[in-house]
């Protein structure tokens, strides 16, 4: 049994998701586990002709693209871990993982060290990073 309560496991969507989770399921040891994934607003990506209506529809269509990908991936590889414990949530990665782990009642967060940005950090990812900063958990990061 781990001597954690509750894991939490902060993925991304990217191709390092699953070995992410495939460590925090090894960590967790009988834990509670929980998925989140924070979407970033896209608005940078975009120009600025879209109007907001429009620009809302692409935010929603991109997050749906992604988190069904997600879905059938746990579904797939992890059928253990229930829908009730996948979050997706949109906002600033780093302080919505905080904001989930605080209420949640969390004891352990699993991020990957560097994330999908264009701008990763020399050591650390940014949100990796920012996550560490005021965190009230233990956080494992896996080198990816």
């Amino acid at each position: 049994m781990s001597e954690y309560q509750h894991v939490l496991v902060a993925i991304d969507g990217s191709e390092e998701s699953e070995r992410i989770i495939s460590k925090a399921w090894a960590l967790a040891n009988g834990a509670r586990l929980s998925i989140v994934q924070v979407f970033d607003t896209l608005v940078g990506n975009y120009s600025y002709e879209l109007n907001m209506g429009d620009f809302e529809k692409v935010q929603r269509e991109f997050e749906e693209s992604v988190a069904k990908s997600t879905r059938a991936m746990l579904k797939e590889k992890f059928p253990g871990i229930s829908a009730e414990s996948v979050h997706f949530l949109r906002g600033k990665p780093a302080d919505e993982i905080k904001r989930l782990a605080k209420s949640s009642a969390v004891d352990l967060l699993v991020i990957g060290s560097h994330g999908q940005s264009a701008v990763k950090a020399a050591v650390l990812g940014s949100t990796a990073n920012a996550v560490l900063h005021g965190i009230h958990c233990d956080v494992f990061t896996v080198r990816v």
